[in-house]
């Protein structure tokens, strides 16, 4: 089957400018827009096929190990893998460090890095599952359940949700903007206290001083630079959703389409945080109330007790080495590759080819502009 409303290479390359800062109002793959004004997190995977040229221009790692545990929670696994290797601290980032801001996603599809054309060739791609959350191993062309809804199509595992290491530090997945070889590296982020589109939401607020570290298993054609679209139960569907099938749900169960659970409980209950908290816990109790599905509970809870419910927060990036954990869910591990890329610190100046490649349906006639994010996609749509 043709891949789903692929970007063209270009388009995704020049939506990443090495530290291009907060993504100029677009949000992750598969088209989701928000609006600044808004604060809803965006959300999209990619639900696509291989690239048609099978480069490094996206890049996944070693499959070696599943990652569609069906029954083990996410707290299990932060309780009995994870402290030994970083005793809940990390080093501070350093001021090479670039500006972002996270958003948040779970739409069940295939991920890009699932594609043995979209990998690194010295490393395989990230294991998928079944509809019953089986891992595929190694049957990396299996279609996605975005492309081809049936039992035997390939969907997110469950086990790529995020969870908590310490009340400071947390693992997890994302989708990035699309800049080459991509898939497998690893960020550290960590949050300012500030939101992107709010700067005074509580969430974002109350996220200060606390650090997550992301694999990158995914890219988004609307992701904007420096943008961390975050594997999140509940965090919305965007564009593309194959979770009403996989889960036997209403569309309308899942919340916004962009944002989720979480943007639907700021509807209900505006300007009360604290309301919109128990909010989106009891959505993530209905929802996820099967025990199969105890760890996307388990990843909706964390989205409110670790991360406080935040609405797109502001944050500081720069890649890392994968921590083992989060390899050993994946299947994707650089290592071998023996290399970190480098954050430079700044937008730089762009050219006009790279303005030329822009796409600049974004900016919805320049309402999602927002502020200047030093990206070359801004400059051009909205400067």
């Amino acid at each position: 089957m043709e891949p789903l409303l692929r970007a063209p290479i270009a388009l995704l390359t020049a939506l990443l400018a090495a530290c291009a800062g907060p993504g100029g109002g677009v949000e992750t793959e598969g088209g989701s827009t928000s609006a600044p004004t808004t604060t809803t997190a965006s959300t999209t995977s990619e639900s696509s096929g291989p690239e048609t040229t099978t480069t490094s221009a996206t890049t996944s790692t070693s499959g070696a190990t599943t990652s569609g545990s069906t029954t083990t929670s996410s707290t299990t696994t932060s309780s009995t893998t994870t402290g030994s290797t970083t005793g809940g601290e990390l080093p501070p980032l350093d001021d090479s460090a670039c500006d972002g801001y996270a958003t948040r996603y779970w739409d069940c599809c295939k991920a890009h890095c699932g594609w043995l054309g979209n990998v690194h060739p010295e490393t395989d791609p990230i294991t998928s599952c079944d509809k019953s959350d089986q891992s595929l191993g190694a049957a990396y062309d299996t279609p996605s359940s975005c492309q081809s809804l049936d039992e035997g199509s390939a969907f997110t595992c469950y086990s790529n949700n995020p969870w908590a290491i310490s009340d400071t530090l947390a693992y997890g997945f994302a989708a990035v903007p699309a800049q080459g070889d991509i898939c497998g590296r690893c960020y550290q982020l960590e949050f300012t206290g500030a939101g992107h589109y709010n700067a005074q939401d509580p969430g974002s607020n109350a996220l200060k001083g606390k650090t997550m570290v992301v694999q990158a298993t995914n890219i988004g054609y609307d992701v904007g630079g420096g943008q961390f679209d975050i594997l999140t139960p509940g965090g919305g569907v965007g564009l593309f959703d194959a979770c009403t099938y996989q889960w036997g749900v209403q569309t309308s169960e899942l919340g916004a389409t962009y944002g989720g659970f979480m943007t639907q409980c700021q509807q209900q209950h505006p300007g009360d945080h604290s309301s919109q908290k128990q909010c989106v816990l009891g959505r993530c109790a209905a929802v996820f109330a099967a025990p199969e599905l105890a760890e996307l509970a388990a990843g909706c809870v964390w989205y409110v007790d670790w991360y406080q419910a935040a609405d797109n927060p502001n944050l500081r990036y720069q890649e890392v080495h994968c921590p083992p954990e989060l390899v050993a869910i994946s299947g994707i591990d650089r290592g071998i590759l023996g290399e970190i890329a480098t954050c430079g610190g700044g937008g730089g100046s762009c050219t006009q080819e790279q303005m030329d490649q822009c796409d600049c349906a974004w900016t919805n006639g320049g309402a999602n502009c927002g502020q200047d994010d030093g990206s070359c996609c801004w400059t051009a749509c909205c400067g």
